[in-house]
């Protein structure tokens, strides 16, 4: 799967998602303009449900979200990002809120990351992933969801290739090992909702290692 599903967009809509969720399917839209349409679709449902259940007890917040959101101006048909690394502008903001400076950090496989704190919460993590060309991340499976959105470059898995503006959702109990296609490294804003567990108990001590000291 290449977009993201409608449940997720749900959850987003309705304020129940997590904030690293929330970001992952703005940024998507940024890219792809039938998430984008496909996210109106759902906060337009969203608010007809508010209006319906008008005697029901909600979240101030949650339903001013959802209304907020309805009256903001629509973006153009395949508007992007106009920042030079073409990164999508809902990510540069995360990344500005983060308050530090940001390095990318070694890990197994050759893969280097930045965990976004401010998107980070028990049991999920949020982070931006670079593989340099044929390099690839070790075999692995996911306690629970995780979600991969490309943001330059591409990368492909046993399920198929995926490109600048596609999400690959990997299930929890899926194993996959995403292999870098093509001669540009390729950059991806990750959303783990589980541990990924890798297959090889030696690729996963090593990657504790470098996480503890690097």
């Amino acid at each position: 799967m290449t977009v993201i599903d409608d449940g997720v967009l749900l959850d987003h809509a309705s304020g129940a998602a997590p904030a690293a969720i929330s970001v992952l399917a703005l940024a998507q839209a940024e890219l792809k303009p039938e998430t984008a349409a496909r996210i109106r679709l759902a906060e337009a449902a969203m608010a007809v449900f508010f209006e319906e259940e008008a005697g029901a007890v909600f979240e101030p917040a949650v339903q001013a979200g959802v209304m907020g959101r309805l009256d903001a101006p629509e973006p153009s048909e395949g508007e992007e990002s106009s920042d030079s690394s073409n990164v999508p502008r809902v990510l540069v903001d995360r990344l500005a809120d983060e308050g530090k400076a940001l390095a990318w950090k070694r890990r197994a496989g050759g893969r280097a990351e930045i965990r976004l704190q401010s998107l980070s919460e028990p049991g999920i993590d949020a982070f931006l992933l670079r593989l340099d060309p044929g390099r690839s991340i070790p075999q692995h499976g996911h306690d629970d969801d995780e979600y991969t959105l490309v943001i330059s470059g591409s990368f492909q898995d046993e399920n198929g290739v995926y490109e600048r503006g596609d999400v690959c959702t990997a299930g929890a109990g899926r194993v996959h090992r995403p292999v870098v296609v093509g001669d540009e490294p390729c950059v991806c804003f990750a959303v783990n909702m589980g541990r990924m567990r890798f297959s090889s108990p030696l690729v996963a001590a090593y990657d504790r290692f470098l996480s503890r000291y690097f």
